[in-house]
């Protein structure tokens, strides 16, 4: 409370009091215990992570250890944990009493809190209610459907919500990639080629996936790693937070693909919306709009499937049948085998 009040008089800024704080709990065993339980929940570790996370703090932060180490307290300041023995607990009032949402506020009262944290705080992620309501608008008739129960999971002992927004990207992507699929495949099944080399050269009255067999190693490999990149780019917290945007497993946009601005080559185009069709779109078009990629996306993964099928084993999808599709004979599983072949 000592520190609280000096806080409030502006003789602590906020790093100054978290290292009062931090050094009250490594003297006092059962605080320390309680901590880190705390820390233990993915909530309160991502605000943490956050606050760490904000320039404010980190500037304020460099100063507090940089006067620390000049006079020789930063050492003392741990001197205490390498006593601590084992852990009491703490008693449930005073625990009640810690603010769980931000490690270096003080404790109990209306704190300032950096512009991140209440951002965390103001964003929602898509909770298990959120999904029905959703399956309902995407397909009235079959509602929500999830026999396996994954939404009701936390992923890697992370959040329910977190999950759900991996669920949740997880499928507006492979979505995405069936329909660029199913495009494809019809493409190369019909011959369509560009007129100039090397794709005038390619074999033609094969499946897709003998073309794919048939393409040389380093093309294969040119073609992954521009994948992995796009993986990459989309996972990265710092071009995130560049755009406003967050992760879709922290409170972020699934299927949000952020744009190529900070690369240091410049890019002319993004892949959401290169030709800025939607960029005046209201919020309740842009809503609309991924309920019907969504559905357009289950479709193209349900046809693409369709269409490896027939071509692997002729007659297995009826549907089909009357449509020619070519057979292919090799290993359409072949990237997902033991032996992980994916130039064979």
């Amino acid at each position: 409370m000592v520190n609280v009040a000096h806080h409030r008089t502006g003789e602590l800024n906020d790093a100054e009091l978290g290292m009062a704080n931090l050094e009250k709990t490594l003297q006092d065993p059962a605080l320390l215990s309680d901590v880190v339980e705390m820390l233990r929940e993915p909530n309160n570790l991502r605000q943490f992570a956050e606050t760490l996370a904000n320039p404010k703090f980190q500037e304020e932060a460099k100063h507090v250890a940089s006067k620390m180490k000049a006079s020789g307290d930063l050492a003392g300041a741990f001197e205490s944990y390498a006593k601590v023995q084992k852990p009491w607990k703490l008693s449930p009032k005073l625990f009640q009493a810690l603010n769980p949402a931000v490690a270096f506020t003080p404790v109990g009262t209306p704190a300032r809190q950096h512009s991140s944290v209440t951002r965390s705080a103001e964003a929602r992620m898509e909770t298990m209610e959120d999904l029905k309501s959703t399956a309902g608008k995407l397909n009235p008739v079959v509602g929500f459907w999830d026999p396996l129960n994954l939404a009701a999971g936390e992923f890697w002992g992370d959040s329910n919500e977190a999950t759900i927004g991996f669920l949740r990207e997880a499928e507006i992507k492979h979505g995405r990639i069936a329909m660029a699929g199913f495009v494809g495949y019809i493409v190369h099944a019909n011959d369509i080629r560009f007129p100039w080399k090397p794709f005038n050269e390619a074999p033609s009255g094969v499946a897709p996936q003998a073309l794919w067999d048939s393409i040389p190693e380093i093309a294969k490999w040119q073609i992954i790693l521009t994948i992995g990149f796009f993986e990459y780019w989309r996972e990265n917290a710092y071009v995130l937070e560049q755009e406003g945007q967050k992760h879709y497993m922290r409170a972020g946009k699934p299927g949000y693909f952020p744009t190529f601005a900070q690369l240091p080559h410049p890019v002319p185009l993004n892949l959401y919306d290169p030709l800025g069709f939607a960029k005046n779109d209201s919020p309740e078009k842009k809503a609309r709009q991924l309920l019907v990629e969504i559905n357009n996306g289950r479709l193209a993964m349900i046809g693409l499937m369709g269409f490896l099928a027939e071509s692997q084993t002729p007659g297995s999808v009826p549907a089909l049948k009357s449509l020619g599709i070519r057979p292919y004979d090799g290993n359409i599983m072949a990237p997902f085998d033991a032996n992980f072949h994916i130039f064979q």
